[in-house]
């Protein structure tokens, strides 16, 4: 691929070089540089005009997988002699901004740079859509230049230079007093101005699309920070002023049906949101502390999380494990591990493998976070005696062939789960324990009678989620002597870590997948199920039946240069 460009300097000579041609199909220039067959792209085509969806044949290809991204990139720059350039690192300039309306930038993917030769030099992942050019070229009144950039380098571009902190701070003066019974009216009037309700808006499509699990509003004595939970990891994206944070924090109230006259007591919300043809759910919360209220926004994107058995991050050995514990009609499957380990995810890949089976499937929940069609699912409500145990004894009479319990909080439910397994129901759920073997215990512990662990118990898989190095800037990875001893490493072992660059927004990470460990109960593992077992005898036949320890496969992963050795040594099991 040709390289980046960076800067209005680099551009305008680029331009004053570059031989131009006439723009060409995309299609037709992928297959005449062999990146696509004629069969491929016939059936992106037919995807195209079937769905309806305005989706580009570009982002087809890549979603079937066809192509990838810079296989298009790197044609079109070839083929056509448009240069690529770096759209979110690129000096924007204003004159140019202004030319594409906010609202016309992010529908169509497309970030305005700079002025030129009276043209308006525009990114775009797709400069062969001619009837997209010649719309843009009417909103900006000016001949459109096309040029080549990403998908998300041009979303973080169009995050960066049309974020709306600036306006948003125009309504202060309506937001500065202290909130008080007469001034419900004026906040309510503030949080549904048009600035505050861009901003929010903006907020949440900036966080969807930056895969974010979370949006935190954290109220400061001088002011009020803005994070993004991605991967895991906490990362401030911008900060507002104390004066508009009781606009922002009411906007998001009206959203989620709370009472925006309330400050003084936390509330919870929900709300929905169509993006990109899908409806994602968000669950709120608004906490008050010293400084103002806080926001926690839970983003349950289904795209994200709802993901099948092939692409949790099993071996292969254990995908085919996996699929036969799920297999059975009858009997207890447990996934454990501490709160943000991905047990919900799992679980709900399991449900994708069985859901193809035509079963009567009943879940229960604490909170229904994705709503899986042809799946009935239950919401406890504990306020009302509406338990987990309670639930269950109701669904048993629903003729149920699989049952999701979310929890096991306490002996009822774990006798009941395992009473349901023993009369021919497949039984999926969740356990707060840190190892498979442990797990085991933590049933007899919390009452289990032995003989039923031993007759319903399938298998137990324990799993943590480690962040994955961005494959674009690995560097060797400085690992101290105290750490190489503990993980059991040589000291001439290398290991990698990402450093950072444009492709994961420097963080030097780029998604999660599981470490982990299953086990799975063979019959000399029930023959140790008894009164009195001991983990070390449990974990020594677990090993002998297949299982890998999670220390061992996080350290594998390490080996891998797929995540960073400290990722391995932060979720070892002793």
């Amino acid at each position: 691929m040709s390289v980046s460009l960076s800067s209005p300097e680099q551009l305008r000579a680029d331009f004053a070089t570059q031989s131009r041609r006439k723009l060409r199909m995309l299609g037709q220039v992928l297959m005449d540089e062999g990146l696509l067959t004629e069969q491929h792209l016939g059936e992106a085509l037919m995807v195209q005009h079937r769905e309806h969806t305005g989706e580009r044949l570009g982002e087809i290809l890549v979603r079937l997988g066809h192509v990838e991204r810079e296989d298009i990139l790197t044609a079109l720059s070839g083929q056509l002699g448009i240069p690529v350039v770096e759209a979110d690192n690129f000096d924007v300039e204003e004159s140019a901004r202004q030319r594409i309306p906010e609202s016309v930038a992010r529908h169509y993917h497309v970030m305005p740079l700079m002025m030129h030769a009276d043209c308006l030099f525009l990114a775009t992942t797709d400069p062969t859509d001619a009837e997209l050019m010649k719309t843009l070229r009417f909103v900006a009144e000016a001949p459109i230049e096309p040029v080549l950039s990403t998908r998300g380098a041009i979303d973080r571009a169009i995050s960066r230079y049309y974020g709306g902190v600036d306006e948003l701070e125009s309504i202060q003066t309506n937001a500065e007093e202290e909130i008080s019974p007469g001034a419900v009216e004026r906040i309510r009037r503030a949080a549904e101005d048009q600035p505050t309700v861009r901003f929010v808006d903006r907020l949440i499509d900036d966080a969807i699309r930056q895969r974010a699990s979370d949006i935190h509003i954290r109220p400061r004595p001088r002011d009020a920070g803005i994070f993004l939970r991605v991967d895991g990891t906490l990362v401030e994206v911008r900060s507002i002023s104390k004066g508009v944070l009781p606009a922002v924090v009411s906007r998001i109230k009206i959203m989620g049906n709370m009472d925006i006259a309330e400050h003084r007591l936390p509330q919870d919300g929900r709300y929905k949101l169509p993006f990109d043809g899908q409806t994602i759910d968000f669950r709120l919360s608004v906490i008050p502390t010293v400084h103002g209220e806080s926001v926690v926004i839970r983003i349950l994107d289904t795209r994200q999380s709802m993901v099948s058995i092939d692409q949790i991050g099993f071996t292969e050995t254990d995908t085919g494990r996996f699929r036969d514990i799920v297999s059975h009609n009858q009997g207890i499957l447990l996934v454990t591990g501490p709160t943000g380990s991905g047990k919900t995810t799992t679980l709900y890949a399991a449900l994708h493998e069985i859901r193809n089976r035509n079963l009567n499937i009943i879940t229960v929940e604490d909170p229904v976070e994705y709503q899986v069609e042809n799946v009935l699912q239950i919401q406890i409500k504990p306020k009302i005696g509406y338990t987990f145990a309670r639930a269950l004894r109701h669904i048993l009479r629903h003729d149920p062939d699989v049952i999701m319990l979310g929890e096991i909080r306490d002996p009822e439910t774990a006798l009941m789960a395992m009473e349901s397994a023993l009369t021919g129901h497949l039984v999926l759920s969740t356990l707060h324990t840190n190892g498979a073997a442990s797990t085991i215990l933590r049933l007899l512990e919390i009452g289990a009678e032995s003989y039923l662990v031993n007759a319903t118990l399938l298998g137990v898989l324990a799993q943590r989620l480690v962040r994955k190095n961005c494959p674009h800037c690995l560097v060797e990875e400085e690992i101290s002597d105290d750490v190489r001893a503990i993980m059991g490493i040589g000291p001439e072992e290398a290991f990698y870590v990402g450093k950072g660059c444009k492709e994961c927004n420097n963080r030097g990470f780029k998604g999660r997948m599981a470490a982990y460990e299953l086990l799975q109960v063979s019959p000399e593992m029930r023959k140790l199920i008894l009164p009195g077992a001991l983990v070390q005898d449990i974990e020594a036949q677990a090993r002998q039946d297949g299982m890998v320890p999670l220390t061992d496969h996080a350290l594998a992963l390490a080996r891998q240069k797929l995540i960073p050795l400290a990722e391995a040594y932060r979720v070892r099991l002793d």
